[in-house]
């Protein structure tokens, strides 16, 4: 027999509305009372009725999380950061994996219409006009994370531009003046496009002109790390190269010790992402972090205080994290 709210009432002596006010972090009570009701629901096994639930509310409170089923190495931290913040916030989060297929891709989508979510967040994803039009007319807040699809969605994400000149300023502070930029060479993709221009505009003003034919890589792959070295061949035409992700920095590391270069004093390497990844190698990687578990923590915060505008932009702090893949020449 199902355990209901007013068992837990009886045993803690409390009305029913009381107890249901505290479930669902209604109302005012002490600490002590609401430690309380919500151990010995928990010792009676009780499960809320989340559909019913909602239906007294006249609003859902499951959040749908569209994560690509290409590998990221960094979705998790979101998802981690959404979850602890859902957690708080008394949300649920139906997390669905999209495939790269436009017709999987809808057939996702109205699958997770149909649980009648309340907000949809999109993990670094690019929407393709299809996709994009049925999310767009679905009668839900849509969210972009760690990623930037136009102007009529909020973001969540990092200052990409920024990112490319605090990278920069680093490498040119150790004494490099020969930089490449690997894994943001593709054309479409807004974030790819900031990130060029951020890292362009970057070595501008320390009066350096790029080589274009050093934006290299079109995926974010253990791959086109390792097909980066064998591209440009030995001896490099650069001191120094960033990963667009952590997977293509793993894979330059890798890809240049297998060449018989020495990193960093044949090749120095940043990595952008920051993940456990980067602590893993051998030398570590220096990198630029992310704060990804911050921006779960906003998308659901920010859906909560009902703060996310049509236009809005909200971004993460990043900061440079220093491993031994960077060689400073100063010092030679």
């Amino acid at each position: 027999m199902a355990i209901t709210i007013k068992d837990i009432a009886n045993k803690a002596g409390l009305s029913p509305a009381s107890v249901s006010r505290i479930l669902n972090n209604h109302g005012r009570f002490s600490a002590e009372t609401a430690k309380k009701v919500h151990e010995i629901a928990e010792s009676l096994g009780y499960f809320k009725n989340q559909s019913a639930a909602d239906l007294s509310q006249k609003q859902s409170r499951v959040v749908g999380v569209l994560v690509p089923v290409a590998h990221t190495n960094f979705a998790d931290e979101i998802i981690k950061g959404m979850q602890h913040t859902a957690y708080e916030l008394n949300y649920e989060l139906l997390i669905t994996f999209i495939d790269t297929d436009e017709k999987k891709q809808i057939q996702t989508v109205q699958s997770l219409l149909s649980r009648k979510v309340f907000a949809i967040f999109m993990l670094a994803i690019d929407a393709p006009t299809a996709l994009f039009e049925l999310l767009n007319h679905a009668n839900v807040q849509l969210v972009s994370i760690s990623n930037q699809l136009n102007n009529k969605i909020p973001i969540i994400s990092s200052n990409n531009d920024l990112m490319m000149h605090q990278i920069v300023d680093h490498l040119y502070q150790k004494g490099h003046r020969k930089i490449a930029l690997i894994g943001s060479s593709e054309r479409y993709p807004i974030v790819a496009k900031i990130r060029r221009k951020g890292y362009i505009d970057a070595l501008a003003a320390k009066g350096i002109t790029y080589n274009p034919d050093w934006i290299w890589g079109f995926q974010n792959t253990y791959q086109t790390g390792l097909d980066a070295i064998q591209h440009f061949g030995t001896p490099l035409p650069f001191t120094a190269a960033i990963g667009s992700a952590d997977i293509i920095s793993v894979g330059l590391l890798n890809a240049a010790q297998d060449a018989g270069l020495v990193v960093p004093n044949d090749l120095s390497i940043v990595s952008v992402d920051g993940t456990e990844l980067t602590q893993l190698t051998r030398p570590i990687l220096t990198t630029i972090e992310q704060d990804f578990q911050m921006m779960g923590h906003l998308a659901l915060s920010s859906l909560h205080e009902k703060t996310l505008t049509e236009n809005a932009i909200i971004y993460t702090d990043t900061k440079i994290v220093l491993g031994d893949s960077v060689r400073d020449f100063n010092n030679y």
